[in-house]
Parts: C-alpha cells; structure tokens; sequence
C-alpha cells in the first residue's frame, strides 16, 4: 500500500468520525428543542393552573375537574420532558444526581455537588470458600495432602464411593458408657 493509499485510508478514518460526533451533535439539539417545547408547554399549563385555582379561590367557582385536568396534563409534560432529559444526558456521556439534580460525567460514583452515591456496587464475584483440609487418611498419599474424595477420587476406595475418611471413622470402635 504505498503513501496515497495510507492517507486515503486515515482521512476516510477521520471524517467517519466526524460524521458520527456530527450526527451526535444534531441528535443532542433536536433534544434540546424538544425539551425546550416542553419547558415552555408545562409554563402554560402551571399559568393556567395558577389561574383555575386563583379563580376557584376568589370567585368560588367550581372548577375541580378543570384543576384536575391541568394537573394530569403538567404530569404527562414533565414525564415526557424527564424521557427527553436522560436521553439529552445520554448522549452527552452525562448522568443526573438523584439528590440535588447536578451533572456529572456517566462513569462518575459519587455527586460532585453533593456526594450522593451515584452507582450502585456491582455484586462482585463471590470467592470460591476455601476448602478445609481433609482429614488424614491411611490409604494414599494424596489423601494424607488433602484430598477430596467426593470431587477427584485419589484411591481405589475412594473411587468405589468410599470415602478414605469415612472408612477411618467406621473403622473405631465406639466407647461405651463406662458402667459405675
């Protein structure tokens, strides 16, 4: 590949780059009018709940199911700007802190405005628990160093589904209950 085709190669790199931080950057805007129509939409509606209630207020008119409309209206604006919000914050690399509401990089643990824990631990790989040592059996050698009879058999007897230990055990005679 001679020196042309190597510049080709890299500029072609570069600009599929660009295009990709480009279309990033457009995503991020289109977001951010769209949040901007929302914000501007749940100011309206807050106008006109503050005149339903002012108006119940001071003219004692009824007018319940209109707050109440209102109400479910702001609720339905301020989810779909919530949605708009953490995708904007999405695209930035960004998250919110659900304490105070600051910005913070996505790979950040802790808030830097209010020192809120910010991810939660991921459940860390359990250690495998260490196995107690084998009791010493008279049979081989690899039981005297802590075999496992059940898992890898190092006998005959252990093969043959007696364990090395257990026979040991079977093998004492019980104590009697001294007569007195």
């Amino acid at each position: 590949m001679g020196f042309l085709d190597e510049l080709i190669s890299s500029a072609k790199v570069v600009v599929d780059k660009a295009g990709k931080q480009t279309d990033k950057v457009v995503e991020v805007s289109k977001l951010k009018y769209q949040s901007i129509q929302l914000q501007n939409e749940l100011s309206h509606l807050y106008e006109q709940l503050g005149v339903a209630v002012y108006s119940k207020m001071v003219e004692e008119y009824d007018n319940g199911d209109l707050i109440a409309s209102l109400a479910d209206e702001i609720t339905e604006v301020r989810a779909a700007l919530k949605v708009v919000e953490e995708k904007i914050s999405e695209q930035k690399n960004e998250q919110y802190c659900p304490n105070c509401g600051a910005k913070s990089p996505r790979d950040a643990m802790f808030c830097a405005s209010c020192g809120t824990k910010l991810k939660e631990d991921e459940p860390a790989e359990e250690a495998p628990a260490e196995e107690a040592p084998a009791e010493e059996a008279p049979c081989c050698e690899e039981a005297a160093e802590g075999c496992c009879c059940a898992e890898e058999p190092c006998c005959e007897e252990a093969a043959e589904g007696t364990c090395c230990a257990e026979a040991e055990e079977e093998e004492k005679p019980e104590t009697e209950p001294s007569a007195e």
